[in-house]
């Protein structure tokens, strides 16, 4: 199994190349939109985040947003993490790659390209005129470092973030497709038995996190989970010394009773 992330660097080229990545591949195309449609079961909309537009609000606004934030992150991720589950897939979209930061086998590739050649695609497509182009492009970029920095207090054009940068400057769709795909069939990114397993621990983790925060019962709960997908057990941590041991297990159990693929929960304190 295999899983690569196109971070959009570049607009429409991002798009065209994860299209043509995923049919030499044979395998399926996933974007942000869809990653999101399919949060709504964990609703997702309630947020607000659904357009990133948000992010030209104020920060002071922002600092009023956290727990729509932690919403916005455990639907989104658990939601991410379900449908990567399937089977291999190509994921473009933002901070695809950082969601998969504890996935070992995930290749994570940039695309970037020159704000020159960037203003004249934009020119072509939008039919603007080059100060036009240059002032959505601006736009769009800041939304996007705003966007990676509200989210996850990181810098999205970080190489640190990727395993690949890879600058269409020069280099066309169709040798970035190959240079990608090429790369996809080393062992270092293709899934272990032990890939897979934190791969599914991570899905509960993320799955039980959820469920608690959307529960009014344990919605402040702010707790440290573990977990064990292969036999079914969640290991709860961080409930604090303050509380009622007893009546936050108990609420925390009546919550996670309902979660499929879990048996058994453990408190450490």
């Amino acid at each position: 199994m295999k899983i690569i992330t196109i971070s959009r660097g570049t607009l429409i080229f991002s798009q065209m190349l994860s299209e043509r990545l995923s049919s030499e591949l044979g395998i399926p195309l996933i974007r942000r939109e869809q990653v999101f449609e399919e949060a709504d079961k964990y609703s997702i909309k309630e947020t607000g985040f659904s357009d990133i537009s948000f992010i030209d609000r104020a920060p002071s606004v922002w600092e009023r947003q956290y727990y729509r934030r932690k919403h916005y992150l455990l639907a989104f991720q658990t939601s991410l993490l379900e449908i990567a589950l399937q089977g291999s897939c190509v994921y473009e979209g933002h901070l695809g790659q950082y969601l998969f930061t504890d996935i070992p086998f995930v290749l994570r590739t940039r695309i970037i390209q020159s704000e020159n050649k960037r203003i004249k695609n934009q020119m072509k497509l939008k039919k603007l005129t080059y100060d036009q182009a240059k002032i959505y492009i601006k736009l769009i970029d800041e939304r996007r470092r705003h966007w990676s920095e509200f989210l996850y207090g990181i810098n999205i054009e970080d190489p640190i973030y990727y395993d690949f940068v890879i600058n269409l400057e020069n280099m066309g769709i169709d040798s970035a497709v190959k240079v990608i795909s090429s790369a996809s069939q080393l062992p270092i990114f293709n899934s272990t038995p032990e890939s897979m397993t934190l791969l599914k621990d991570l899905s509960l983790i993320s799955k039980a996190k959820l469920y608690l925060y959307l529960s009014p019962k344990t919605r402040g709960y702010e707790v440290d989970i573990t977990a064990d997908a292969s036999k079914e057990t969640l290991v709860i941590k961080g409930i604090h010394s303050t509380m009622d041991s007893d009546k936050s297990e108990l609420m925390i159990n009546s919550v996670l009773s309902t979660l499929k693929g879990v048996k058994t929960i453990k408190y450490e304190y």
